[in-house]
């Protein structure tokens, strides 16, 4: 009976062909102080028995285990993220290629992060570190710069010197945001944000109120508001914001998922995204396109980012420095038909609103 393959041994192959394991193991390797013919027998004695070297064993040998680590964090939300997804899709794909797997876990709490951080490290796991969601004062990237792992961050922290990292320009963005609705006639700007603790949710919010400094636009902080990432903190949001006296004619979101919360709410109250009010999301989701109305939103390409995040970390595990590998790309606007020109003041809106507002019941988020 033939033996399956993948398990046959060195031993067999040099059975086989009546030489000592360590001139097999030497053809094997390439060194060159074999016979040609002996060269020969052994590689045809391998392709015919179906050898293929221990893939454990040879990363052993050099240190590398071919895999690299993705913790997804799970306490910012409800669980379900489509950035993620997309974004873990595009490293996926990016390893494929090259013969590399992922390893992908998550952990509910800063300490969990951090256990399991230990527990792969030290059973040697991974050979690297993908790290999303970073927050203004990320304790997984002080713990690996202090054990010198190699990770590439997909985002920044309050000081993003001394390690790898790729980000979009958050600040500009959502800067231009806000003149990108102030030019179409909206003056009663409203943002809905994410917690912030995170980063990129900070960054963000700042972006809109530079966006408005810039314009001489007075900040109204009632124009804000602080949800849990998902769409029922878009729905919370657009609840806060058009409960106001004064309500914003447009809305700028930190991720298409608060957005389509945004969409939903509006269409609740019978109001239309895109003329009664305007919606404006960040993440570029294909899910977007394919909303009523379809959603505006700032793109970075979840996937394309995930690509090449995985790629920086493998620079970083072939001798790249970390200083060499921080890249900040810009985001581009996709128009779409959820966001427009006004088509009424903001007390009319009010208006109209005062009545559908009291018939609602309480959506259940709160904002953070």
């Amino acid at each position: 009976m033939s033996r399956l393959r993948g398990s046959v041994t060195i031993d067999d192959v040099a059975r086989h062909v009546g030489v000592a394991k360590g001139t097999v193991s030497r053809v094997l390797n390439n060194y060159t102080d074999i016979s040609d013919s002996t060269r020969k027998r052994i590689l045809k004695a391998v392709q015919d028995l179906g050898y293929q070297p221990s893939a454990t064993a040879r990363n052993l040998k050099r240190g590398r285990q071919d895999t690299l680590g993705i913790i997804i964090p799970v306490g910012h939300g409800n669980g379900a993220d489509p950035f993620l997804a997309e974004f873990i899709d595009g490293i996926a794909r990016a390893l494929d290629e090259l013969g590399l797997d992922l390893l992908v876990t998550t952990a509910h709490s800063r300490d969990h992060v951090i256990q399991t951080l230990k527990r792969l490290i030290a059973r040697r796991k991974v050979d690297g570190f993908i790290v999303t969601r970073t927050e203004v004062d990320d304790p997984r990237i002080a713990y690996l710069n202090e054990l010198n792992f190699p990770f590439v961050a997909h985002g920044r922290t309050g000081d993003p010197s001394g390690y790898a990292w790729f980000d979009i320009d958050n600040e500009a963005t959502f800067a231009d945001g806000v003149r990108h609705l102030y030019s179409l006639g909206h003056e009663r700007i409203g943002f809905v944000g994410g917690s912030l603790d995170l980063n990129f949710a900070r960054q963000r919010r700042e972006g809109y109120r530079q966006g408005l400094e810039a314009l001489g636009v007075r900040h109204d902080p009632d124009l804000e508001t602080i949800q849990t990432i998902s769409e029922e903190g878009g729905l919370a949001g657009a609840e806060a914001l058009l409960s106001q006296a004064a309500p914003p004619t447009a809305m700028l979101c930190a991720t298409d998922a608060l957005a389509i919360g945004v969409v939903q709410f509006c269409r609740k109250l019978g109001l239309k995204a895109g003329s009664d009010v305007t919606v404006i999301g960040y993440d570029g989701l294909p899910v977007g396109e394919y909303l009523d109305p379809p959603l505006t939103t700032y793109s970075q390409s979840a996937q394309e980012a995930g690509g090449r995040v995985a790629r920086m970390l493998i620079d970083l595990l072939d001798g790249k420095e970390p200083q060499t590998l921080q890249a900040l790309a810009k985001a581009r606007l996709i128009r779409r038909a959820s966001d427009g020109a006004p088509s009424m003041t903001s007390d009319a809106l009010a208006n109209v609103l005062r009545d559908r507002l009291n018939q609602q019941p309480p959506s259940g988020s709160k904002g953070e």
